[in-house]
């Protein structure tokens, strides 16, 4: 996560929640869609943010998850890969996981 600068954060997120349309005026499985989406989201924003403004001592607890969220959303915004706006340069992901050992950088 140290390679991410915060504008690339900022960007990523905007991004993302853009593409996310409003639940509101939905209905039905759209709204539910929709709901869900800005839900998973705004978690794995959540678990970013929470990271990388934790104490130095705390930051290796919270890495694995806030890289595996970053990862998540980078994913989402990858939906959308060929919008104009599309942020290249923030959507990076910070490492690939091995298919039998997810857990582990490769």
């Amino acid at each position: 996560m140290e390679r991410i600068i915060e504008d690339q954060v900022t960007q990523l997120v905007r991004f993302v929640l853009a593409r996310i349309p409003d639940a509101e005026p939905l209905q039905g499985e759209a709204r539910r869609t929709a709901t869900a989406l800005r839900l998973a989201a705004i978690k794995q924003i959540g678990a970013v943010r929470y990271h990388r403004n934790a104490p130095p001592e705390r930051a290796a607890e919270t890495e694995l998850h806030a890289t595996a969220s970053w990862n998540l959303l980078v994913a989402l915004a990858e939906v959308w890969q060929d919008h104009p706006e599309f942020p290249t340069d923030a959507a990076v992901e910070t490492f690939e996981f091995d298919c039998e050992s997810p857990l582990r950088p490769r």
